[in-house]
């Protein structure tokens, strides 16, 4: 009868232990899932924000091809007056709560590149994801079939 009763306590135990290691483990792989997800729709934010570079592109390209200085116009469009209304136009999109901002406000020129550095984060209950990334966008108007916009120096937050 004790022995039984011992036994019974035992497997009980045990079995409330295995119940528990399954749970904390479920919970471990929802987070991990859910953290993929956030990871996935920053990445799609990051999309989106280089989409729109490439449409403020294409605008400024038609409104410097207009001008008898082209060259200066274009440049002009991300740097001077319309350097306020390009970055809203990024960090006003809106696609499922996903937070666009370019650092700073800040868009400066090097070696024959306008560029900037956006940051995508998006938060849940319990987790955030940020990332940073630089755009390039080629100066160099006679590039208009070309790659006019580029992404480097990827990070996570």
């Amino acid at each position: 009868m004790v022995t039984t009763l011992f036994c019974f306590s035992i497997l009980s135990i045990l079995c409330l232990s295995c119940l528990d290691i399954i749970r904390s483990n479920n919970d471990i792989i929802s987070v991990y899932e859910e953290s993929l997800n956030l990871q996935y729709k920053v990445k799609g934010g990051l999309n989106l924000a280089h989409s729109k570079i490439l449409e403020e592109v294409d605008k400024a390209i038609k409104i410097a091809i207009k001008d008898e200085y082209p060259e200066d116009k274009y440049k002009d469009y991300f740097l001077g007056s319309n350097k306020i209304n390009f970055i809203k136009s990024i960090e006003s999109l809106d696609c499922e709560n996903i937070i666009l901002d370019v650092i700073n406000n800040k868009i400066y020129t090097e070696d024959n590149y306008i560029k900037l550095d956006i940051t995508c984060s998006k938060s849940n209950k319990e987790i955030k994801k940020s990332v940073r990334c630089s755009f390039k966008i080629s100066m160099n108007i006679e590039e208009i079939n070309k790659n006019k916009v580029y992404k480097y120096n990827y990070k996570e937050i």
